[in-house]
């Protein structure tokens, strides 16, 4: 008797899936941290993307006298940010004559086989469809393979860039009213002490306003780097005292914040550039498990489809810095 779909269902669920999470539960990826990280199924249409208003801040508290009427507060959109939910799929086919010799087995060797590979390439993938933000948020002429959010009837009116129509990281980022230039970028700026206390106070001072202008918190948390930069960041923030300086000078950059060695970051572009960022903050990715299923095919194959949905893009570009890496 042939093997049914019922028995390649169960050894899906019995074998499959555990060979699966047991390889993808072992790899280490960053963009969870990073991220906003938000279940597919809460996107305002689950299977293609969502949108976003990016709200200027409500008015600020006033005083009120007793008796006096309490003043209204308005709500005004500043930007509408998009991000698509792109389909990531794979197939295995289990030969006929496995299937005709009811041959368990070697179904079982085969789907185990896949469904480990698949485990460990899916969250790397989705890793690396992060650090690609990264590493082409910088470009003036755009990039449509990751900042490209069009879905189905919903076209991205800002194509190739963020919700304001810029680069993720520039030297030119404006209030929703056009006032104001506002950088979180610079194309030369080597990784030292001096220089990470100048893209923080940036990111603290000059760029910790809403689009009404008034005064927000923004709070660093990790400094991103490829791996040429490891050692550098851990001197820098891993050192009490303060790097070629004398004894007595105390390093305020001391744990401050996170350094994190991103192997991601892989173009040659990125080999001496790193980033600033508040985690979980501005930086927003969809996410869904991988899901198996099965059909026969005509000739008697059985195809087994993995599939995950995923998705990532900005909603705010304040929390993030970029520096050392060309716009072009």
């Amino acid at each position: 008797m042939a093997l049914s779909a019922t028995q390649i269902q169960k050894l899906i669920e019995d074998d499959g899936y555990p060979a699966f999470f047991e390889q993808y539960e072992t790899q280490q990826p960053l963009y969870p941290v990073l991220c906003d990280v938000v279940d597919v199924s809460q996107a305002g249409a689950p299977e293609y993307g969502d949108k976003g208003s990016t709200f200027q801040n409500v008015d600020r508290f006033v005083e009120r006298e007793d008796g006096a009427e309490v003043e209204d507060s308005t709500l005004n959109e500043a930007h509408t940010w998009q991000i698509k939910i792109r389909t990531y799929s794979r197939r295995i086919r289990i030969p006929e004559r496995i299937i005709a010799n009811n041959d368990t087995s070697a179904a079982r060797a085969l789907l185990t086989q896949a469904a480990s590979g698949w485990g460990r390439l899916a969250p790397l993938q989705k890793d690396d469809f992060v650090a690609q933000l990264f590493q082409e948020g910088v470009l003036t002429a755009g990039s449509e393979d990751y900042f490209d959010n069009s879905y189905l009837q919903n076209s991205d009116a800002n194509k190739g860039f963020i919700y304001d129509g810029l680069p993720w990281f520039d030297t030119a980022h404006a209030l929703s009213d056009g006032s104001g230039s506002y950088a979180n970028h610079t194309a030369s700026l080597a990784l030292s002490q001096a220089n990470l206390e100048t893209v923080m106070q940036t990111m603290t001072g000059a760029n910790a306003v809403d689009d009404r202008g008034e005064r927000v918190i923004i709070n660093p948390t990790h400094l991103i780097v490829p791996s040429g930069l490891q050692f550098d960041a851990q001197r820098i923030l891993r050192t009490a005292m303060a790097t070629g300086g004398n004894d007595n000078d105390i390093n305020p950059l001391f744990n401050q914040l996170v350094p994190v060695t991103w192997r991601a970051l892989s173009d040659t572009a990125s080999s001496a550039s790193w980033w600033v960022v508040q985690a979980g903050m501005g930086l927003r990715a969809y996410d869904s498990p991988v899901k198996m299923r099965q059909y026969q095919e005509r000739n008697g194959d059985i195809s087994i489809i993995a599939q995950y949905r995923f998705g990532a893009g900005v909603t705010n570009w304040r929390f993030g810095y970029c520096a050392n890496k060309a716009a072009s």
